[in-house]
């Protein structure tokens, strides 16, 4: 085991993001569109009918304190994944960074209730196997909507199930805890929750409600999303179009030059 994590490793640090792996360019043109819309309109009809009615239950039940403090105990729960999807990415100094905040939160925060590595100078910065995938060469491949998990691309989509079978976190759950399946999905359950209240909580009904064509709205949202987190924060600014004037500004620049102001008016 510890010969077979050694060699994933290795093939991580020494494997490098291309252009092509970053780009979400086969994503934008959506060539699966048709089914994901019926995928789409799967997962709006089931947020309509269940995620939805309970999470009004939740934010009613629980107040935001509450609410934030579960925020921050799944997030300080994630940081051991994050850290070593940073280790396979090549990327030791954000590793150790969320190995900190882990510690920092457990201790300080009381177990990740709260988020006291933010204000010490350690920010959450959330990784997945969709973005180790892409630093080993992996290109994104079409858009995809999955069932219940919503938007995603073809190569972040087959890395889904790792961010949750691969699982430090739960590795150390089930060994010291041996929680019943009952456990894991009331732990599971209460995530969602988590998350949907989270997209109330950042206007995310609100901003769909106005829009003439949902799927497309969250579709771009997605991209423009998921394409800052490929280049962590930091993607390349778009190139600048080309002056369409600039071949004829070229040519009679000459003949058009005006006089300077100070030239001799020529004789009357």
């Amino acid at each position: 085991m510890r010969l077979a994590l050694l060699s994933i490793l290795a093939l991580a640090l020494s494997a490098c993001a291309t252009p092509q792996s970053l780009s979400l360019e086969r994503a934008e043109q959506d060539p699966w569109e048709a089914s994901n819309r019926k995928i789409y309109a799967f997962n709006k009809d089931l947020d309509s009918n269940l995620i939805k009615p309970i999470t009004g239950v939740y934010r009613t039940t629980v107040p935001q304190a509450g609410r934030t403090a579960i925020t921050n105990g799944f997030s300080n729960y994630g940081e051991p994944q994050n850290f070593f999807n940073y280790l396979f990415q090549g990327k030791i100094k954000r590793a150790f960074q969320s190995l900190d905040r882990f510690l920092i939160n457990s201790t300080l925060g009381v177990g990740g209730i709260a988020d006291h590595a933010t204000a010490l100078g350690r920010p959450r910065q959330p990784t997945d196997w969709g973005q180790t995938f892409a630093q080993w060469g992996v290109k994104s491949g079409p858009f995809v909507m999955l069932p219940f998990f919503g938007p995603s691309s073809l190569r972040d989509g087959l890395a889904t199930p790792l961010d949750f079978i691969v699982d430090p976190s739960d590795f150390v759950r089930n060994a010291t805890l041996s929680p019943s399946i009952f456990w894991r999905g009331g732990q599971v359950g209460v995530r969602v929750i988590n998350v949907r209240s989270r997209v109330i909580d950042l206007g995310g009904d609100g901003l769909l409600a106005g829009s003439l064509d949902e799927y497309a709205l969250v579709r771009s949202a997605w991209l423009q999303n998921r394409r800052a987190q490929l280049y962590y924060g930091n993607p390349p600014l778009p190139p600048e179009p080309a002056d369409q004037n600039d071949e004829f500004s070229d040519e009679f620049s000459d003949e058009f030059t005006p006089a300077p102001a100070s030239a001799t008016p020529p004789p009357q």
